[in-house]
């Protein structure tokens, strides 16, 4: 490999992220490494200044940063910002990464799981514990499956919905990253395919020390924006889902259908019943227990806003 190549391609992206792109930016910087890594940025036309800020990075580190700044918002029309717009860029053997409102916390994180990952050609996907924090950087938990460093089973990553582990965490083969199957377009998200598809052609390995850290309840946050959103809008999100699972269920043959199905069901399905107050489906199997266990005052609420609707 040239000096001038990366081994590793770091990648976020940016959107009204100036109070918090500095840590992550200065945890890229941070990474001590003995390998050469280039870090590209895409800032998608954000108002508050964070284009400036990644500007000023990429002044004092020429070498290292490559930057995209738009002048037009292009998630309004097309969410898949990674996978469309910042994977394509990279240069590297591995993609890392990191959102700008993320940060990393251990300046051996990168070497750590590259270190892994060239030494397991079979690894496809290397993810580490994190910590949860607020916007203002306290802490709230820990996103931690295990003890110990270990494997993660597929089955334990198809069911975790994209929630087991903290995108920020993602080391994976560049290759995967640029040569995605269909499915993955079929969800307005990128975390939770991507961590199908990028465990589904290998192994997925965890480490338990916490490399990194997720802020949880950012304003503009995909998750703050999601349960802000209309009913008919996180409906559409949720059918999403069910066709991108389903068509990787088809990919794959059916290797992992039973946790597929599950996620189909208790997760996807269920939730568009819910959001649809379909109180009498959800009365019946499979839907049945999982609508038990909603809050007796919430079932009592959507019983009455059915039979509201069916009045109308």
């Amino acid at each position: 490999m040239e000096n001038n190549t990366p081994l590793v391609s770091i990648v976020c992206d940016t959107y009204n992220h100036a109070p918090y792109v500095r840590d992550a930016l200065d945890g890229f910087l941070a990474q001590q490494t003995n390998f050469p890594i280039e870090i590209i940025v895409h800032d998608d036309a954000s108002t508050d200044g964070t284009a400036e800020i990644i500007r000023a990075y990429e002044r004092e580190h020429p070498e290292l940063f490559h930057c995209v700044f738009r002048t037009e918002n292009i998630y309004s029309r097309d969410p898949k910002i990674l996978e469309h717009y910042v994977f394509p860029l990279a240069r590297g053997k591995y993609i890392a990464i990191c959102e700008g409102d993320d940060y990393w916390t251990n300046p051996l994180k990168l070497q750590t799981q590259i270190d892994y990952l060239e030494a397991h050609p079979e690894c496809t996907l290397c993810v580490c514990a994190a910590e949860m924090v607020t916007p203002d950087k306290d802490a709230i938990c820990w996103v931690s499956l295990y003890e110990t460093d270990c494997d993660i089973p597929m089955d334990e990553l198809i069911r975790g919905g994209g929630g087991v582990v903290a995108t920020a965490s993602i080391v994976t083969r560049t290759h995967l990253a640029q040569n995605r199957a269909p499915f993955c377009d079929m969800a307005d998200v990128d975390d939770a395919v991507l961590q199908l598809w990028f465990g589904a052609n290998g192994t997925t390995h965890y480490f338990a020390e916490a490399m990194c850290a997720y802020r949880y309840d950012v304003p503009g946050s995909w998750t703050k924006t999601f349960f802000a959103s209309n009913r008919e809008a996180r409906i559409r999100h949720h059918e999403g889902m069910i066709r991108a699972l389903k068509a990787f269920d088809e990919q794959f043959e059916g290797k992992w259908h039973d946790a597929v199905d599950f996620c189909v069901t208790h997760q996807q399905e269920f939730e568009v019943l819910r959001l649809k107050n379909d109180v009498k489906s959800l009365r019946k199997p499979p839907y049945r227990a999982h609508y038990k266990q909603l809050p007796l005052k919430r079932r009592i609420r959507m019983t009455l806003e059915s039979w509201k609707n069916r009045k109308d």
